[in-house]
């Protein structure tokens, strides 16, 4: 992978990720209903501080996990069935899909920074994801040295900044953006490119065991 397709990788799983309904979606919702446009891309500060700490983490503290390709066969393997699982879980459900259903006016009473902070520390989904899939993409960044590991955590943060951000602004505009039939059919294209990424990292997975 080169830069451009570690940053797009980033883009598309972060997208996938942050459109799927959620407690940060719901308290980004809610809280745009009181403190407007910003309340997204505060929140998706917040997260990314966090997401930039356990990043450098990942780096410093697992750094000798990540030379043994055993384990790194066992997580890209965990991770691309995660993937994959995402992505059909995402399409199956599209038929139901409501984004004004996960607002319920919800409010934290903190500022959206630390909300993004919080928030995503409580979701177990969060931890899931970054030990398995996000692990993962680490490592193959890992090979294009602190420059591959920027691109592939500029585009992840960037999906959230843009899908937030087009929430919170939404919602502030009275809704006037939010086309139900382009957001499922966004979500079901970014769940094709999940299933083909779950494919792509289970093979890169076994490829290290030969």
């Amino acid at each position: 992978m080169n830069l451009l397709s570690l940053f797009s990788v980033g883009f598309i799983l972060g997208l996938t990720g942050a459109m799927a309904p959620g407690p940060l979606l719901t308290v980004t919702i809610g809280e745009s209903t009181r403190r407007g446009g910003i309340t997204g891309p505060l929140v998706v500060l917040g997260h990314g501080i966090l997401e930039c700490a356990l990043v450098f983490l990942i780096v410093l503290g697992v750094g000798k996990l990540l030379n043994n390709n055993m384990v790194f066969t066992f997580i890209a393997v965990i991770g691309g069935i995660v993937l994959i699982y995402m992505g059909y879980a995402t399409i199956k459900g599209l038929g139901t899909y409501e984004i004004g259903a996960t607002a319920d006016n919800a409010r934290t009473g903190l500022h959206p920074i630390l909300s993004g902070i919080v928030i995503s520390l409580s979701n177990p989904y969060w931890f899931i994801w970054w030990v398995t899939i996000g692990m993962g993409y680490v490592m193959f960044a890992r090979q294009l040295g602190v420059k591959g590991i920027i691109a592939f955590f500029m585009g992840h943060i960037l999906s959230d900044l843009v899908w937030y951000s087009f929430v919170s602004y939404g919602v502030q505009l009275g809704g006037r953006f939010f086309n139900l039939k382009i957001i499922k059919a966004i979500l079901f294209v970014c769940s094709i490119f999940l299933i083909f990424f779950g494919a792509f990292f289970i093979f890169k997975g076994f490829q290290f065991i030969r």
